[in-house]
């Protein structure tokens, strides 16, 4: 039997869950304070989740979030994460193609992101869903230092 699961805004109640799976998948995770921010000018700044009913090992059932901001015609990812027992199986694309979709909607024309240079899978997916690189950023991340791909895609 197939777990239940849907996308959704994050809310308060996921600081705990959301922090615990960034310090999971990043060197330079966000805080609380920085998902509380993202989450107070919707639908401008958001954080959506992707939670399924189907692994109790997940904190609040979360198994992949994506935080971005639509400013002036532009959408701009600031994370992407999956949990590791949910990767390779779709959900970093089901959120990132369920923003996409509510940003063209709301008018956006364009959406940005940077990836860390080395981070294969991530540069695989955004690129099968039609971005690609515009710019490199020199010694953009930390922990350890590594360039960023800037990649950009239009918006019908």
């Amino acid at each position: 039997m197939k777990a239940a699961a849907f996308v959704e805004p994050a809310t308060e109640a996921d600081l705990d869950a959301l922090v615990a799976l960034e310090q999971l998948c990043f060197s330079h995770p966000w805080t609380a304070r920085n998902f509380t921010d993202a989450m107070l000018d919707p639908p401008r700044s958001r954080v959506v989740v992707a939670r399924t009913s189907g692994d109790p090992e997940l904190p609040n059932g979360i198994v992949a979030y994506c935080a971005y901001e639509a400013v002036a015609g532009e959408l701009h990812v600031h994370n992407l994460a999956v949990h590791p027992r949910g990767r390779r199986q779709g959900w970093g694309r089901l959120l990132m193609e369920v923003m996409l979709g509510l940003a063209g909607r709301r008018g956006v024309s364009v959406a940005l992101l940077e990836v860390r240079r080395s981070n294969e899978a991530a540069r695989r997916l955004y690129e099968s869903l039609g971005f690609r690189v515009l710019a490199t950023r020199r010694d953009y991340y930390s922990r350890p230092t590594e360039d960023a791909l800037v990649m950009e895609m239009s918006l019908p």
